[in-house]
């Protein structure tokens, strides 16, 4: 039993691993900054706004992706005050 929750702990982990990779390569595209720069943008971001970084980072890989946020409105709040004037700037095809 203990093997199967520390299988699951560790999906969820890398999961959020994954988000929060996804969220910073959309500010390295929209900004043209560094990983890192954009790794302490979305932390900034979620200290200043008390929020789970991983709840921004999915927030702003959905808005990015133009799917209808989930029912985590604080947390899409942030990333469109936050970066919602440079994902309206981008191009559309």
């Amino acid at each position: 039993m203990a093997v199967l929750e520390g299988f699951f702990m560790q999906q969820h982990s890398n999961d959020e691993t994954r988000m929060r990779q996804c969220a910073e390569g959309v500010l390295v595209a929209l900004k043209r900054c560094t990983m890192n720069a954009a790794s302490g943008e979305i932390a900034q971001a979620s200290q200043r706004h008390q929020l789970n970084s991983w709840r921004v980072s999915q927030a702003l890989v959905r808005l990015a992706q133009e799917v209808d946020p989930e029912a985590d409105s604080n947390a899409t709040a942030v990333a469109r005050f936050e970066w919602g004037a440079l994902l309206a700037r981008r191009a559309r095809p």
